[in-house]
């Protein structure tokens, strides 16, 4: 018995196949950006950006932007991620930004997670 997914495109052709890919979440913590806290930088074996990916999902619902015209935008955005071997840096709001911009007040479930084929 196999497990896993396959999913088809619109022609009938195979497009992604969980039984021949694998994912291994090798971090998850908390982001929380509520405080004074503006640089969060996690050093995480084994991770590469050629093969892993960082993902930040809101943990609070008052942090989900509920239109493009919602006035705090800015504080419940996406916060600004840079990855290298090894290293995940996460900062409340794009570095090159003035220092009167707005940053992001979301917290946050941090994952790497590793993928192959």
């Amino acid at each position: 018995m196999s497990y896993g997914a396959r999913v088809w495109d619109e022609n009938g052709n195979l497009i992604m196949d969980t039984t021949t890919f694998t994912y291994q979440v090798i971090w998850q913590g908390v982001v929380d950006f509520s405080g004074t806290v503006g640089t969060y930088t996690f050093n995480i074996p084994d991770f590469n950006p050629a093969n892993c990916v960082f993902m930040i999902i809101p943990t609070r619902a008052q942090d989900v932007q509920s239109s493009e015209t919602d006035g705090l935008g800015n504080s419940k955005s996406y916060p600004y991620v840079t990855t290298s071997v090894g290293q995940v840096v996460v900062r409340f709001r794009n570095p090159s930004s003035s220092a009167g911009t707005i940053g992001s007040r979301i917290v946050a479930k941090g994952y790497a997670i590793r993928y192959s084929t």
